[in-house]
């Protein structure tokens, strides 16, 4: 009797020490779950007509618009104010310097995705060309060898839109790229910055800035307004409150 207690007892130490996969001479991937493959997981693998399983369309919404106001996300765009054109760019401003000089970035419309052809992927970048300082508003994408590349129409630079890397650097091309190059032949070869981006079903459009950035404390319009030293109207400063809350 003695023996089978201890024997049980061994049994049901041993279901909660289970030896680490390391232990036992295999990978992490090795491991496997057991049953359906979406225990545990919520919304993933197929599901059957008729079965239950994955996110209501309802709270998928809600956690999306949960995630867009996490405060590494800043809102830069409402719906509109990107061309809805392949190539449309604008300018925005996010985030702020420790001397108080808000950044400036440039947001520049992509392709459509391929799965549903309406979401579309939006780029931001460097406000000014790294290479010419001209504003990356006037830059264009081009398709060459089947990369996605940022042209700055100014002084010839071209990027990787993939990973912000340099393509061409001040070629020349031309009288008016030949003073550009000329201009700036001090200049290293730099990728560009390329921010993650978001965009919510509303088409308002979000940045992910760099860790540490600094909050914008005065937009251009706010700082336009103290220059000229007419004060807003209410309609104005309830619209300017109403953007600021949206932001954070």
């Amino acid at each position: 009797m003695l023996r089978t207690l201890l024997a049980l007892s061994l049994m049901h130490t041993a279901a909660y020490n289970v030896p680490s996969a390391a232990a036992r001479g295999l990978s992490r991937a090795a491991v496997e779950m057991k049953g359906r493959g979406t225990r545990g997981m919520p919304g993933k693998g197929a599901t059957a007509a008729g079965v239950g399983g994955g996110f209501a369309k309802d709270s998928k919404k809600r956690m999306q618009k949960r995630d867009f106001q996490r405060s590494e996300w800043t809102l830069v765009a409402e719906k509109g104010e990107l061309g809805d054109q392949y190539g449309s760019t604008t300018a925005v401003e996010a985030g702020m310097s420790p001397q108080g000089q808000n950044y400036v970035w440039a947001l520049v419309r992509g392709e459509a995705a391929p799965d549903d052809g309406e979401e579309t992927k939006v780029y931001a970048t460097d406000g000014a060309c790294i290479s010419c300082q001209f504003p990356m508003t006037k830059a264009v994408i081009t398709k060459e060898d089947g990369l996605e590349l940022l042209d700055c129409k100014t002084c010839g630079s071209q990027w990787n839109l993939k990973d912000g890397s340099v393509h061409k650097w001040l070629p020349g091309e031309g009288l008016a790229q030949m003073g550009m190059k000329a201009l700036n032949k001090d200049k290293e070869e730099r990728p560009i910055n390329l921010l993650s981006t978001r965009t919510s079903q509303a088409g308002r459009i979000y940045v992910r800035l760099p860790d540490g950035t600094l909050a914008v404390t005065k937009t251009a319009a706010d700082r336009a307004a103290e220059l000229s030293g007419v004060a807003p109207t209410p309609q104005e400063a309830v619209a300017a409150a109403q953007k600021k809350a949206k932001s954070k």
